[in-house]
C-alpha cells in the first residue's frame, strides 16, 4: 500500500483506452472500504462515461458562464483564475474514460443555514466521504490507472446536480483513465513544517 501512496499522483492527460467495468467496480468498492464516523458509510458513486461526459461539459459550461458576475462580485481579482481552471477541468473531465461523483447522501445544500450540530454532522460526514475518495485513488493507482480528484465542479453546481438527480450533495468528481505519461512528483512540505512535537513526551526506554 505505501507504494501506492508514494506512486499516487492527479493525472491531467489520459488517452483512449476504455477502464473494464470489473475495475470500475473493485475501486468503487475500495472506496466502501473505508471508515466513517459510527459506520455511517454516508456515500453513493455515481458512474459516468460515453454520451454522460458530453452532457457534463454542456452542463459545465452553463454553469460557469452563469456565474462569471456573481463569481467577480464574491472573489474580486482572485475569480480570474477560478474560470479558466474550471474549465481546464471539464477538458480533462471530457478525455477521462469514466468519471464517477462521489456524494455524501446526508449533505444539506451548501447555500443552506446549518445549526452547530447539522454543521459538526457535515464536517464528519464529509470527512467519511473524502477517506473513499482516496481509497479509490490508490486502488485506481495499484491497478495502473490514473486519477484525478477535483472540486472544480462547484462553478456549475446547481446544473449538474438538476441532472444527476439523486438525494445529498457532492464531495467531488473523480476522473479515471489510462496514461502514456508520467506526472512530475510535487514538491511536499517537510515534516518539520507540519507536525508539532511540543505536546509529545517520548516514553523512556525500560531494560527487563
Amino acid at each position: 500500500m505505501i507504494e501506492a501512496i508514494e506512486k499516487r499522483r492527479s493525472i491531467r492527460r489520459f488517452i483512449k483506452k476504455p477502464i473494464a467495468k470489473k475495475d470500475i467496480m473493485e475501486i468503487i468498492e475500495a472506496g466502501t472500504l473505508a471508515p466513517s464516523e459510527k459506520h455511517a458509510q454516508p456515500w453513493k458513486f455515481i458512474v459516468i462515461s460515453g454520451s454522460g461526459k458530453k452532457e457534463l461539459a454542456r452542463r459545465m459550461k452553463a454553469g460557469i458562464e452563469r456565474n462569471r458576475n456573481d463569481l467577480h462580485a464574491t472573489f474580486g481579482k482572485s475569480y480570474e483564475a477560478l474560470i479558466p481552471s474550471a474549465i481546464y477541468t471539464m477538458r480533462i473531465l471530457q478525455q477521462a474514460d469514466t468519471i464517477i461523483f462521489v456524494m455524501n447522501t446526508k449533505g444539506k445544500p451548501y447555500n443552506e443555514p446549518l445549526t452547530m450540530a447539522e454543521h459538526l454532522l457535515e464536517l464528519t460526514d464529509v470527512q467519511s466521504v473524502s477517506a473513499a475518495i482516496e481509497n479509490m485513488c490508490l486502488e485506481a493507482t495499484q491497478r495502473g490507472i490514473g486519477s484525478l480528484w477535483t472540486c472544480n465542479i462547484y462553478l456549475a453546481y446547481e446544473e449538474i446536480k438538476e441532472w444527476l438527480q439523486t438525494d445529498g450533495e457532492a464531495v467531488a468528481a473523480i476522473a479515471f483513465g489510462y496514461t502514456d505519461r508520467e506526472a512530475r512528483k510535487p514538491e511536499r512540505k517537510p515534516l518539520e513544517e507540519v507536525i508539532d512535537w511540543t505536546r509529545y513526551e517520548e516514553a523512556e526506554e525500560t531494560s527487563e
